[in-house]
């Protein structure tokens, strides 16, 4: 299958509207589910990427975009500043919360889509009730050992060693091969062109207002356990949940315990 095919069937799989807002993509479930979820996926990465965790979601009325950049939400080529990202999801929200969402919601993002929730929740607190952080970015991290843009096939199974952990199966040589080739035309790239680590949240973190809980995979070499556990540190109250033998994406790695840990941080 290829690339294409692949993001295809994950987008399918959701089971939820494609909307459409000035350029931006977003798929949204049902009016009458109570409460609101926004799910919001991580760098190189679509929507779709939430496709083993949706289905076990039903009890949420679910947004779940394609972030500025990504899938096929503009911009489509050049830098992605990071303050377009938060902007562009601010008006998906707001334009849903013209359609029957509530006024108040919960925030769960993986990777980037953590430090996106992050900069969401301090720029409108009174919006979010509950900010759960799946091996989330956002602190300054020094990512030298990570082949964010990869430029060979060994280069692109290091990155995926790093994100899948030390006992997971690694895509095929030909799976590999196509990060390779697409490496200078994702979203990653354009990120980094728009000086993204600037944006970093390290002296915000306390004025985080939101309960937050975090949902980390213990085997995650990109952002490891002493990331999570120094983020933690400087976020009052939050609390943080390990999965065992997972890596960076475990709503990916292991969705019916991420689903639960999820629950478990948004229903109190």
């Amino acid at each position: 299958m290829s690339m294409e095919a692949f993001v295809a069937a994950t987008r399918a799989a959701l089971g939820l509207e494609k909307r459409h807002l000035d350029g931006s993509v977003y798929f949204a479930g049902r009016a009458e589910a109570r409460p609101t979820l926004v799910l919001i996926h991580g760098a190189n990465d679509q929507a779709g990427t939430w496709a083993s965790a949706v289905p076990l979601l039903s009890e949420y009325r679910l947004i779940v975009p394609d972030l500025a950049g990504h899938g096929e939400s503009a911009p489509h080529s050049g830098p992605i500043p990071i303050p377009v990202i938060v902007d562009q999801l601010h008006a998906i929200i707001e334009n849903e919360c013209r359609t029957g969402f509530s006024p108040s919601l919960s925030l769960a993002g993986n990777s980037m889509g953590g430090w996106i929730g992050m900069l969401y929740a301090l720029d409108h607190p009174q919006k979010v009730s509950r900010l759960v952080l799946e091996d989330s970015g956002g602190m300054s991290w020094d990512l030298s050992g990570l082949p964010l843009v990869p430029q060979t096939r060994e280069q692109a199974r290091l990155a995926m060693r790093l994100v899948l952990g030390p006992k997971a199966p690694i895509p095929p040589d030909y799976v590999l091969d196509a990060m390779v080739r697409r490496a200078l035309r994702t979203p990653m790239l354009r990120l980094i062109q728009s000086g993204a680590p600037q944006y970093a949240v390290d002296n915000r973190l306390g004025e985080l207002k939101s309960p937050v809980t975090m949902i980390w995979g213990d085997s995650d070499g990109v952002l490891p356990l002493k990331y999570a556990e120094t983020l933690q540190s400087r976020i009052v109250n939050a609390k943080l949940q390990v999965i065992e033998e997972c890596g960076h994406i475990p709503h990916r790695q292991k969705p019916e315990l991420f689903v639960s840990l999820l629950r478990e941080a948004i229903d109190v």
